[in-house]
Formats: C-alpha cells, sequence, structure tokens
C-alpha cells in the first residue's frame, strides 16, 4: 500500500494528466447530459381504456371492467389491478411487479384484452399502453378577442408550428372542445314527416360516404374507380335527401333538422386571467433537454407574437424548468462559496498551497461524479443536483485531513515527497475506512421499492460516485500536488509588502490555532478520555433523547417536507348531475375570493402577488385530471417565495377565508407545489363485496379520522352518481312488437345521439350524432312526451309503454383486486400532528 501510495506521491505529471482528464470528462458529461426537472421512469403499470357511449357506470362495470378482470385474473407478473367504471368509458390499472419486465406482460395483457369476443356490441377498441410518470416541461395559454373556432384553430396551428421546432415534439391541446357536427331533431318534426331517428341516421350514412369500385384496365393503363360522396361539413350535410315521397317532393336534412356544425356538449371552459383560453402543454422525451425546450420556444413566442391576429396574445403560464434554474444556481453558488470558504480557512491555519489543492478536491468530486452519471446513463435533474448540494461539504473532510497531515511532516522538516508518502500512509486507512462508511449508509437507499425507490435513486448514486472521487483525489491526487509543498517555517525575505501583510495575517490565525489546541482542546481531550465512562453514558443518553423526541411527536416526520412553491390550486367538487352553469357560479366566486386576497396582500418586493390565474370548469387540474360538469379548479402562479415573503401554505388559508361557503358543493380542496412522487400522506383503502357496507365503513373511518388534531381536507374518492330515470318495457308494450332493445335505442338516439358517421376532417375526427334538440332534452316533462315508433310504423307515448322510477346511481365505481373499493385519503399539518 505505501509503496502504491509513494509512486503516485512521486508522478506529478500523472496526476495533473488525471486531473485534467477528470475536468474533461466531467465538462464533456455536463454539455452532453439530458436536463429535466425530474427523472422519468416507469410506474411498472399498464393502463387498459375502453370507451362505451351512453353507457353507466354499473353497464361499464359488467360490461367492460369484469370481463377485463377475468381475462388477466392470474396472470404471472401482475401484482394488483384495479379497474374504474365511470360513465361511458371504463378503465383497468395493472401493477406489474418488480421482477418482471413490463414490457413482456404488457404484450400479454395485450393479447388477452384483444381476444374478449364479449366486450358490448357499443364498446370501442380498448386501447392499452405502459403508463409513464411524465412532468410537463411549460404550459403555454392563447387567448383573445376570437371566437371558440377561431382559438381553436389557431392553437392547431402554434402546436404544429411548435412541434416542427428541432428542440420540441410533443405537445398537447388541453381546454379546448373536440369538433362536432350535430343533427338535432325536435319530436314534432318527426311526427310531421314520419321520420324515425333510424331513418335519418340511414340517410345520412347512404348518402355520405367514399367507395372504391374496382379498377378499369385499359391498353394503356389502369384506372381506379372510386365513387365520391362523402360530406364533411354541416353545410354539405344539408343537402341530403332523408324522405323522397311518391308525388316527387323532395325532403332534405336541412328541413327536419338544425344543423349545428360546432363543438361537443362537453362543459369544457378554460379562463386565463378571466377571458377565454386553451392551454398549450409542452412535454419531453427521453432524449430532449428541458432548458433547450424552455428556450426555444420563448423565442418562438416572442417571434409568433407578432404573426398573431389583433388582440389575441400567446404567453408562458408557468415554466417548470424556472425550479431547475434555480437548482443548479444554487449548486454553482454553494460550489463557489464553498471553495472560498475552505481555501480562506485552510490558508488561515495551514498553507496558501495546501488551500487551493485541498479545495481542488471538491470540483474534481463534482466532474468526477459527473462523468460517472453521464456513464450510466443519468441526467441533471432536481434529484440529482439535491445529491450534488448535499455532499458539497462533505467531499473536502478526506482532503483536509490527508493534506494536514502531509503539511504537519513537512513542518517536522521531511523531505516533501517523504512528508507526503508518510503524510497519507498515516491516515489513508482512517480515511478510507470513514469514506466507506458514508458510503454503506447510502446503499440501502437503492433498495427502496416502489415509486419512492425509483424517484430517489438517482440521488444516492450521485453522491456515493462523489464520494468515490473524493477519496481518490485525496489518496492519489492530493499527495503529487503537495510533494513540493515548501517547509512552512521558512523564511522568504523576497516578498512584496501585500504578501508579507498576508503572512502576518497567516502567522497569527496559525498561532492562535495553536494557542487553542495546546490550552483548550488538549486539557479538554485529556479529561475526556479519564471520565470515558461517563461521556459514553451522555452519548448515549442524547441517542435515546433524539429518537424519545421523534418516537413523541415532538419532532415532525414526514418523508417529503412541504416546499414553498409558486403554485396554489383550488378545487371543487358537487355532487355529479350538477350543471355546468352551477359550477361556474363557484368558479367566479373563488376566483373573485382570489384577486380580492391579491389586493389585500403585500409582497416583501411590493409586486403583484399573482402573475396569472386560470379558472377551469368541467375539468380538474389537481393531481390526476377529471372531468364532468360537476368539477372546477382555479389555479394561480404566484411571486416566487424570496419576492413574495409569505408561505404558500399561509395564503391558501387566507384564501379559504375569502371564499367563505359555497350553497351546494360536496367538497373544496386546496393544494400547492406538492414535492416527490404523487400520494396523499394518509390513505386508506376499504373493500368489500357490498358497497352499501363500504360506504358505512367509510363514514365511520372519516369520521374516526376528523378527530385527530392535524389531519384535514379528508375525502373519499367515492362521489355518488347523478339520480337515474329508469325505464321498464311494460308487459302489454310486447304486444305492440316492441322490445327492450327497441325502446333503448330509440331513447339512446334521442338523448345521447346515435353515431351516423364518424369522419377524419384534417387532423380532426369528427362525429356526425343526431339527436332532439337541445331544448327537448332539458326538462323532465319533455321526455315524457316522447313518442316510440313500433316496427309497424306507429306512433305510441312513452308513457304507455314503459314505467318510469327514479333512483341515485354511481359516479364511478372503482373495484381492485375483483372487489369494490372505496379510497380515504387525508392531509396532515406538520405543525399540529406528526405525518
Amino acid at each position: 500500500m505505501k509503496r502504491v501510495l509513494a509512486a503516485f506521491a512521486r508522478n506529478t505529471v500523472f496526476a495533473n494528466i488525471v486531473l485534467v482528464l477528470i475536468f474533461l470528462a466531467g465538462g464533456i458529461a455536463t454539455m452532453s447530459m439530458i436536463r429535466e426537472n425530474f427523472p422519468e421512469f416507469s410506474l411498472d403499470m399498464i393502463t387498459i381504456s375502453v370507451l362505451y357511449p351512453g353507457a353507466d357506470p354499473e353497464e361499464v362495470e359488467e360490461g367492460i371492467c369484469q370481463k377485463i378482470e377475468e381475462a388477466i385474473e392470474g396472470m404471472e407478473g401482475i401484482k394488483q389491478y384495479t379497474t374504474q367504471s365511470s360513465e361511458n368509458v371504463g378503465t383497468a390499472n395493472i401493477e406489474v411487479k418488480e421482477d418482471y419486465d413490463v414490457s413482456d406482460v404488457l404484450d400479454r395483457v395485450r393479447t388477452k384484452v384483444n381476444a374478449i369476443s364479449t366486450f358490448p356490441v357499443d364498446a370501442e377498441k380498448p386501447v392499452i399502453f405502459e403508463f409513464m410518470l411524465k412532468d410537463p416541461v411549460m404550459l403555454l395559454y392563447l387567448s383573445g378577442d376570437m371566437s371558440e373556432r377561431r382559438i381553436k384553430e389557431w392553437s392547431e396551428k402554434i402546436k404544429d408550428e411548435i412541434q416542427q421546432l428541432r428542440e420540441v415534439s410533443k405537445v398537447e391541446i388541453f381546454g379546448a372542445r373536440g369538433y362536432e357536427i350535430g343533427i338535432e331533431v325536435s319530436e314534432e318534426r318527426l311526427r310531421e314527416y314520419g321520420l324515425t331517428f333510424n331513418m335519418i341516421v340511414d340517410a345520412i350514412r347512404r348518402s355520405s360516404l367514399n367507395l372504391a369500385g374496382g379498377t378499369i384496365r385499359t391498353q394503356g393503363e389502369e384506372i381506379r374507380v372510386r365513387t365520391m360522396g362523402r360530406k364533411y361539413t354541416g353545410e354539405a350535410l344539408s343537402s341530403i335527401v332523408v324522405l323522397a315521397r311518391p308525388e316527387g317532393e323532395i325532403i332534405t336534412l336541412d328541413r327536419v333538422a338544425s344543423i349545428n356544425d360546432g363543438f361537443t356538449e362537453d362543459p369544457i371552459n378554460a379562463l386565463i386571467n378571466g377571458e377565454p383560453s386553451v392551454l398549450l402543454i409542452l412535454y419531453k422525451t427521453k432524449e430532449e433537454d428541458a432548458l433547450v425546450i424552455s428556450e426555444a420556444v420563448q423565442q418562438f413566442i416572442s417571434q409568433k407574437q407578432m404573426r398573431l391576429p389583433v388582440g389575441a396574445y400567446i404567453k408562458i403560464f408557468y415554466d417548470n424548468t424556472e425550479m431547475l434554474r434555480s437548482r443548479i444556481n444554487m449548486l454553482s453558488k454553494n460550489l463557489i462559496i464553498g471553495l472560498m470558504i475552505v481555501f480562506f480557512l485552510l490558508w488561515c491555519f495551514l498553507n496558501a498551497r495546501l488551500s487551493f489543492w485541498g479545495g481542488m478536491g471538491i470540483p474534481v468530486s463534482i466532474a468526477g461524479a459527473m462523468a460517472i452519471l453521464w456513464a450510466i446513463g443519468g441526467t441533471i435533474n432536481m434529484v440529482s443536483l439535491l445529491g450534488l448540494i448535499l455532499v458539497l461539504g462533505i467531499v473536502v473532510d478526506d482532503a483536509i485531513v490527508v493534506g494536514e497531515a502531509i503539511y504537519f511532516h513537512r513542518k517536522q522538516g521531511e523531505p516533501p515527497i517523504k512528508a507526503a508518502v508518510e503524510g497519507v500512509c498515516e491516515v489513508g486507512m482512517p480515511v478510507i475506512a470513514a469514506v466507506t462508511t458514508s458510503i454503506v449508509t447510502l446503499v440501502p437507499l437503492f433498495y427502496i421499492g416502489g415509486i419512492m425507490g425509483k424517484f430517489i435513486s438517482i440521488m444516492p448514486a450521485v453522491v456515493i460516485a462523489c464520494l468515490a472521487v473524493s477519496l481518490l483525489e485525496c489518496l492519489i491526487l492530493l499527495p503529487a500536488h503537495l510533494s513540493h509543498l515548501p517547509n512552512p517555517d521558512s523564511k522568504n525575505n523576497n516578498l512584496n509588502p501585500l504578501t508579507r501583510r498576508l503572512k502576518v495575517v497567516h502567522r497569527l490565525t496559525s498561532s492562535s490555532m495553536e494557542w487553542f489546541v495546546a490550552r483548550i482542546y488538549t486539557p479538554l481531550l485529556s479529561k475526556a478520555l479519564y471520565w470515558r465512562y461517563i461521556l459514553l453514558c451522555i452519548a448515549i443518553s442524547t441517542l435515546l433523547l433524539s429518537i424519545g423526541l421523534v418516537k413523541g411527536g415532538i419532532l415532525k416526520f414526514e418523508v417529503f417536507p412541504e416546499v414553498d412553491g409558486f403554485i396554489m390550486t383550488s378545487t371543487v367538487d358537487f355532487p355529479s348531475g350538477t350543471p355546468s352553469d352551477v359550477t361556474k357560479q363557484a368558479i367566479e366566486q373563488i376566483d373573485a375570493a382570489l384577486l380580492r386576497l391579491a389586493e389585500q396582500t403585500k409582497t416583501r418586493s411590493g409586486d403583484p402577488l399573482i402573475e396569472d390565474r386560470m379558472a377551469m370548469i368541467g375539468q380538474t387540474m389537481e393531481g390526476i385530471p377529471r372531468s364532468g360538469p360537476h368539477l372546477g379548479s382555479v389555479q394561480a402562479i404566484l411571486l416566487d417565495s424570496k419576492r413574495r415573503g409569505i408561505h404558500t401554505k399561509d395564503l391558501m388559508v387566507q384564501w379559504e377565508k375569502e371564499i367563505g361557503p359555497i350553497p351546494g358543493v360536496k367538497s373544496m380542496t386546496f393544494a400547492g407545489l406538492e414535492a416527490g412522487p404523487p400520494g396523499a400522506p394518509i390513505e386508506v383503502w376499504l373493500q368489500g363485496r357490498d358497497m352499501n357496507d363500504i360506504l358505512a365503513a367509510t363514514d365511520d373511518l372519516m369520521d374516526r379520522l376528523r378527530m385527530f388534531e392535524g389531519v384535514y381536507q379528508i375525502r373519499s374518492d367515492f362521489s355518488p352518481g347523478k339520480n337515474e330515470m329508469r325505464l321498464e318495457l311494460k308487459p302489454e308494450a310486447r304486444t305492440l312488437g316492441l322490445t327492450v332493445d327497441d325502446l333503448a335505442r330509440q331513447v339512446y338516439a334521442g338523448y345521447y345521439g346515435e353515431e351516423a358517421v364518424r369522419l377524419q376532417r384534417g387532423r380532426d375526427d369528427i362525429r356526425i350524432k343526431v339527436r332532439y334538440t337541445a331544448n327537448e332534452r332539458r326538462r323532465i316533462s319533455d321526455f315524457e312526451k316522447i313518442r316510440i315508433r313500433t316496427r309497424n310504423g306507429h306512433e305510441v307515448p312513452l308513457i304507455s309503454v314503459a314505467d318510469i322510477s327514479f333512483a341515485p346511481g354511481y359516479s364511478t365505481i372503482t373495484r381492485t383486486d375483483g372487489m369494490r373499493r372505496v379510497a380515504v385519503s387525508a392531509d396532515v399539518d406538520t405543525n399540529k400532528a406528526n405525518a
């Protein structure tokens, strides 16, 4: 060991070459690595989604979700599966065991699900994919004095232009309704012309299609024959003949129906700063750099703004890379400050050359760690940067110990090379033991399972890499650089005045330290060694006291600390079936309270508290997005915490007070910018076969949670559904030739809408739906007046062939491993309780 270290100490050329190579590798790695907010990783989750238009949650559960469960039950590699049955759609989330390849399980799941032949006829093809945790890079919004159609067209145009940028590949539009051509027919018109919904749908299908007619093979060429009749606009559809009478009268579609070539009836409405807007969300792939995307898009916006219509504008709602830039700046500042402090302290008490090469251990370790991080496929992200920031104060310790040992031997008059060798050999094993101990304590972090383990796995890797490079640097490179260390006690009379004054300061600080060691530290150490058993008891007592502070709840515990971020969100949830107008009124109340809060709050810098605010009606923005007319959110982009001077949590408390009570709301929650993987601090699952038993247990659990101080925002993922009007065919209706299918199909067509044709118009998938007019779908009294057409052409009132009853329904039915499930979650105020 001594010979090896001596060989390195004598070879300064080798040390310099290695030093240059480390810095070169670190520089190349830093410039080559992808920069992103958080590492992108698989959640070991497979998602299946099946659309079932017009079906309620119970029908979706029976027709979609239970059949998926039967297909995948017992499949190797599946840890757990959860299905959700909602109106019009069923989804299944499959958690894959850690030791299995997700792609292999995905292929087997796809084969099993695609082989299901008993899905309802109206169900669409299953969509199956691996679920990845992705963090949006930026959120832009387009707003201004434009119609809904025009703002959507411009947003799609801007999306295309952004995706044409070399740096960006994925942009999604959010907050805009899809296109739809609605054919609305009144009951009066149907009776006037003797029509049915099926007749109108069939007429549209027969008259709106392109059909290949084969090939004409002439002597000179082959000519393809096609019949062209596809109608792409409402205007083109208006001329379709739906009825030709024997006397020659032609009845076209526009005579019996109103044609609306517009948007779907989904009540999604996005407002930015009170103006209708469309959002564009930018994501990155694994090969793209978040900071490069941000810079390219900012440049694009500045140029695009000049080419937008008058009154329109595009802006950044929030840029997630600001946090990453802040963390990079923090690392850079800490590195510079750390170098300055190390250099100054080592210079004061030891030697200028020693202080320089001792401080060099910090950038060398960082550069080496970056090279290793690049080699293992890592990225520069918030987690890896956190590891580098944490290790900055540790990596220089071993260099200081080795450097001080070499300095001591040199001060004893030993030759430079011998002093370097003796010094490093004297403390080499203790330094190796100390660094190895630190590394070993970090190894268990690699074995944390689940999402948490994947999220933080890069942090111990970075810290261990830093410590390992630092150890090699202090044992191999540092002795070589200090092998020419001059004798600290030698006198040099050829010093300039400034150096001479600094020398005086150095002697003063050095002698002060020697006096402290001789007069205070050494006697204290002697007494501590003499009373070693008492000292050991004090240490053990301190350890027990520390454990007691944690166990007793005095020292609070939380996996991820609260982040004083720049975003706060309020979400309202009304009972299912609540019209969007009620939700809109609540959102306006919340938004007005936010504006009042901004006016009343004085920030540290004097700047306005809120930079931007977004209101969403019909969709949530917190956690996993949910949609429905009973849902809404308001989100505020705040000043950064330094200029604001007020914690986000305190602002949310004031915001809630400012809002006041909202009539009829089921729940109102507040959330800030969360750190770490998604999930509530408290979450309990209740499973069973009978939903009534589960709901009773849910109410009891929520009541018990309310008894704990500091536990707040207690909620369950169960929501009562819309009130259902249930129809049952009367026995006497069968004498008219009516069946349950006839009744269901006619009601479905009139109220949900029968899809006549689905066509591709440009980029958009457009459905042509035939149904009753909007006015006839708003009142129960109108429903009771509709006529049912029998197979022989007669019309009978609905109430004469069907019994009508009302019952509550479900909003969503969640099942885990084949049993119905309700999840109860809650947040914890760490000022009052221990997480």
